[in-house]
């Protein structure tokens, strides 16, 4: 290895150590060819190792049958590849690593953070010893379940070498104080509950990660110093944790000054759903940590668990017990006499699991707390005015989180009629929705329906957003829908003028001047599978036609004024003939007028189309993915809001 090699090695792996020592420092970069052997060398024997106990469970790209002193050097090159990349995987998550003495703690890193790492290892590691070399979509799952596996041995493994991954934005917060005082009260907790309960429930009992012995009954005996290390050390890890589910959510916790009383925190079904969420990544990392993969049954001596599997796909009783964990929560903080505070969004905007509040109802509670944290910095209160201030305070955000869950209901009633995601994937397999309302319920809207060999679709955005935009919305749905599924009108001019017609009756639309003029925007859709003819007609709505030739914008045609209720319409369409592989985008007006960037400019349609360019051989879920980290990223760059809902559909036919 050159010298520059090894300076390179040195300071990619310097850089995510977390506050390393200047001892440290000086001996990494003084014998570094011996760290190297303990760390790059050594991991990457113990991960082929690993990987190979498993190697039933998955289909490996390569072999896995000898022993890793046996490999020959080009056999070792891809381990040794994969661990040289630890860096840069780590840093990218925003992750580091430091030294565990007695604990080792699980970190968190969502299951979209691990299929990225997948995706990266098979295609800059994996693929140069592969032939032929299929794109990483295409593998089936239990090829991809290789580099998923892969991933997740790196905490276990960083800690048969001595490390911990550790997320600065986690720890900053926590003190080995609390979190013996957070496991004190945890374990206090189910002794309670195990005696009130009774023998008949313990096995059924909501707190499975305590007590793993056959003698159930034995742990009333136990004091938490006295708990068998297992158990102590899943309490000890629950325990740090607890801070990871608040901050998840937008809280810090801190003691309760003396003379103030504990103010019990109120979780929304939202921020206990998000923490059940961080808890249940939380579990599965533990099971991992300490040597358990997924497995289809339950096995304790393979170390097999079907629940090490994404939140979403959990059933819903297992995702209860989840949600019953974190419902605790609140009581525990006032066992050990600690209270949550709201910390300013900005310090939570780098983790991957936390809330990312985009409505204007968030906007206001989060700006509410941070009033009331900056008002506190300013003055001193007495106990009792602190009080009747808490007080306030308190009827304040159950004001807003009233209102809050008005909109939440009227979202599951929007969520209700919209087509769902297997709907749509039986129409289109490759295909995606982009789809974010600006206030939890939207004005836009998106409409998909089978008539024989016809597929219908359409992308709509009505006046407004909010509450406004979505009664407009299920108007407008309402009406599509009897043309298509009721009418089987199949005509694209024929079901808009139908549509428009009837909004127009609806809202006492007339000569007169009198009703609402509020309206809305389409692009509707037919496609014929037997000829892969389009027809497409639009109203304030173009198309985008993605080809071989490159990109096409077909602008609409058609205006609202030319509407009628005679029998003949006077819209008119576009044929447009298909070819496989093509692709069209239908959206709404959102994405392209979204303020962002260094100078508080719209993103406008020209850079919509250079980023559709860009993007266009990856998959179309992958797309998605690409086109809201944009938004994300153009938004953030000058902190502005979102500022209407997004609706961007992508087909590939």
């Amino acid at each position: 290895m050159d010298l520059q090699t090894e300076e390179k090695e040195i300071k990619e792996w310097i850089s995510v150590l977390y506050c390393p020592d200047n001892d440290i420092l000086n001996q990494i970069s003084a014998d570094w060819q011996k760290y190297r052997r303990k760390l790059i060398c050594k991991l990457a024997e113990n991960f082929y190792s690993d990987i190979r106990r498993i190697q039933h469970l998955l289909t490996s790209p390569v072999d896995l049958m000898k022993e890793f002193a046996e490999l020959s050097n080009d056999e070792r090159g891809p381990w040794l590849d994969f661990t040289s990349a630890l860096p840069g995987k780590l840093r990218s998550l925003n992750l580091f690593i430091r030294p565990w003495k007695e604990f080792c703690r699980t970190c968190l890193i969502p299951d979209s953070d691990l299929e990225k790492l997948a995706r990266n290892d098979y295609t800059n590691i994996f693929c140069p010893y592969l032939f032929p070399r299929i794109p990483f979509q295409h593998l089936p799952d239990i090829e991809k379940r290789f580099y998923i596996e892969l991933n997740h041995l790196i905490p276990p493994v960083l800690k048969k070498a001595g490390y911990e991954l550790i997320r600065p934005e986690e720890i900053s917060e926590i003190s080995e104080i609390m979190v013996r005082k957070f496991a004190r009260a945890i374990h206090s907790r189910y002794q309670h509950e195990l005696k009130r309960k009774g023998p008949v429930s313990k096995k059924s009992f909501y707190m499975p990660w305590i007590s793993t012995r056959k003698n159930r009954g034995s742990q009333y005996a136990y004091d938490f110093e006295d708990l068998p290390e297992e158990i102590r050390s899943s309490n000890l890890d629950n325990a740090y944790h607890i801070p990871t589910k608040l901050l998840a959510i937008g809280y810090k916790i801190r003691p309760v000054r003396k003379g103030f009383e504990v103010s019990t925190l109120h979780l929304s079904e939202e921020e206990i759903e998000t923490m059940a969420k961080v808890e249940h990544i939380r579990w599965c990392w533990d099971k991992i940590l300490n040597g358990w993969f997924y497995g289809e049954i339950k096995d304790t001596r393979k170390k097999t668990h079907p629940s090490i599997i994404p939140y979403e796909d959990l059933q819903e009783s297992e995702k209860e017990k989840d949600r019953e964990l974190v419902r605790l929560i609140p009581a525990l903080l006032k066992d050990i006499g600690y209270e949550a505070f709201p910390v300013n969004p900005d310090k939570i905007g780098k983790l991957p699991y936390a809330i990312k509040p985009h409505s204007s109802i968030h906007r206001i509670l989060n700006e509410t707390r941070k009033m009331n944290t900056q008002i506190r910095k300013l003055v001193t209160l007495s106990p009792e005015t602190d009080k009747m201030v808490k007080a306030r305070n308190n009827k304040i955000e159950e004001a807003i989180k009233e209102i809050e869950s008005s909109y939440y209901y009227a979202q599951h009633i929007q969520k209700t009629f919209l087509p769902d995601n297997l709907f749509i994937r039986e129409c289109f397999p490759d295909s995606f929705v982009l789809f974010k309302p600006r206030d939890i319920v939207s004005g836009d809207y998106y409409f998909f329906s089978r008539q024989g060999n016809m597929k219908i679709f359409a992308a709509a955005d009505c006046t407004g957003h909010g509450i406004p935009g979505a009664l407009l919305s299920i108007i407008g749905y309402g009406i599509l829908d009897q043309a298509i599924n009721e009418l089987k009108l199949t005509d694209p001019p024929e079901i808009l003028n139908h549509l428009y017609s009837r909004v127009h009756r609806f809202l006492r639309r007339n000569e007169d001047g009198t009703g609402l003029y509020d309206d809305l925007d389409i692009a509707l859709c037919t496609l014929d599978l037997k000829t892969n003819i389009l027809n497409y007609a639009g109203v304030g709505a173009p198309l985008y036609h993605l080809s071989e030739r490159g990109l096409i914008e077909y602008k609409y045609q058609n205006s609202i004024e030319e509407c009628c209720e005679s029998a003949r319409s006077p819209f008119t369409s576009e044929r447009i003939q298909m070819k496989q592989g093509d692709t069209i985008y239908l959206f709404s007006d959102g994405y392209i007028d979204q303020f962002g960037g260094r100078f508080h400019k719209k993103y406008q349609s020209g850079r919509f189309k250079d980023l559709l360019l860009a993007i266009r051989n990856l998959s179309m879920p992958e797309q998605s993915d690409h086109l809201y980290e944009e938004f994300e990223r153009w938004r953030d760059e000058n902190d502005e809001d979102q500022t209407d809902d997004i609706l961007v559909m992508g087909i590939r036919i």
